[in-house]
């Protein structure tokens, strides 16, 4: 009987274990679904987690632009060496051009134009054709580049090359005043005065913002006997170009010129402005008109007076300018009518102390110092607004014929 028992209990034992020890898969795949079930049951009441706080981002150091850098630090070299050009220092001034291009080789063109111009000033004049010629091969070449080879081989003496260069110029700028102004000077230089008046006028015809052209245009009439058309040059040149030393030189011409051709006699006044001589403006085709319309304004506007002094002579063009316009209305310039602007803002009489200062230099101090508060107002005036010139405006000696 034990013995049976005993076999029972072997045959009994391993469905024991079996009954108290699953198989792993069974386990895995219920555990892995009672976790489903779980996470479905939560998913609407679960708040959403706060994001751990990023780390912060320092901003990055800026990047430092190296090309601008460098053309920067060549644009304080150019202006270095200007300031040694103005002291004579050509040799400090070319070194410093030399490091400019280097760090700048992207504005390579002006400052080549800058070393030429040195080397010009240096009267090394094959330096700056050996600098300047190749620039001329450029589609972007300005007017200024054919100015300075022209120059240069002008003053070379290769004139005849030199014409060349001007005349290459006009191909690509056909309306640049400072390539008239050369050609022109050209002609000057031979004593051709006929010829260089037409380079000169026709540079303010096509530029006339340009100055030097009415700078060479009335030093030529100022000499002559016509010099009518000097007043109304210079006096326009000294508009585009105030305070310079060109400036004060035609300052003095202006004056003198009326002080001169304005005289008085006992019982006579004289207005001779015109009495050609050199230029050919006073023939069947194309007839003088404007001068003999201006003396005749002029003597009537000098009634009364005796002499020429800058109060005088202020007092004679205030009178002119309502007479000419009322008597010569088909002579409208830019000129005219800017006088009579200055008329009516009350700034006329400091305009001609500034005008004519340099040619009476004590009766100007004088009346500058006793009326500086509405001549400062006048000057505030002037350097705010240019003289108002342009190719809609344009005065030019065949505009009034």
């Amino acid at each position: 009987m034990k013995r049976l028992l005993i076999l029972i209990l072997l045959f009994a034992l391993p469905f024991v274990c079996m009954a108290q020890n699953p198989k792993k898969t069974s386990q895995k795949a219920k555990t892995s679904t009672q976790n489903n079930a779980k996470t479905k049951g939560k998913a609407s009441s679960k708040k959403t987690a706060t994001p751990k706080p990023t780390k912060k981002v320092e901003p990055k150091a800026p990047v430092i632009d190296k090309t601008l850098e460098a053309c920067t630090k060549a644009q304080t070299k150019l202006e270095e060496a200007h300031r040694q050009i103005e002291d004579s220092q050509y040799w400090v001034a070319e070194e410093l051009l030399k490091e400019a291009l280097a760090l700048c080789p992207s504005q390579e063109l002006k400052f080549k134009y800058e070393l030429a111009w040195t080397y010009y000033l240096m009267k090394e004049y094959q330096k700056a054709i050996e600098i300047l010629d190749p620039l001329t091969k450029e589609p972007d070449c300005p007017a200024d580049v054919y100015q300075l080879l022209g120059n240069s081989y002008d003053e070379a003496g290769n004139e005849s090359m030199a014409i060349v260069t001007y005349d290459k110029g006009f191909e690509k700028h056909p309306k640049a005043g400072c390539l008239f102004l050369e050609r022109g000077n050209i002609a000057y230089k031979r004593s051709n005065f006929i010829g260089a008046l037409f380079y000169y006028e026709k540079g303010i015809e096509q530029d006339p913002s340009f100055a030097s052209n009415y700078y060479r245009a009335s030093q030529i009439f100022l000499s002559s006997s016509e010099e009518v058309w000097g007043i109304m040059y210079g006096e326009i040149f000294m508009n585009l170009e105030r305070g310079s030393v060109r400036s004060q030189e035609i300052s003095k011409k202006l004056y003198d010129t009326y002080h001169s051709e304005i005289t008085f006699n006992v019982n006579q006044i004289s207005v001779n402005f015109n009495d050609p001589t050199i230029v050919y403006s006073d023939s069947k085709t194309r007839p003088n008109l404007f001068p003999e319309n201006y003396e005749n304004a002029l003597l009537k506007a000098c009634y009364g007076k005796t002499n020429i002094n800058l109060n005088s002579l202020i007092d004679i063009r205030k009178r002119f300018i309502p007479i000419f316009q009322r008597e010569s209305p088909t002579f409208k310039n830019v000129l005219f009518d800017y006088h009579k602007h200055l008329i009516d803002l009350g700034f006329f009489d400091a305009y001609n102390y500034w005008l004519f200062g340099y040619g009476n230099t004590n009766e100007a101090g004088i009346w500058i110092s006793q009326n500086k508060a509405l001549f400062d107002r006048f000057m505030a005036w002037f350097n705010e607004n240019p003289f108002p010139i342009n190719k809609d405006k344009v005065f030019s000696r065949y505009k009034m014929e």
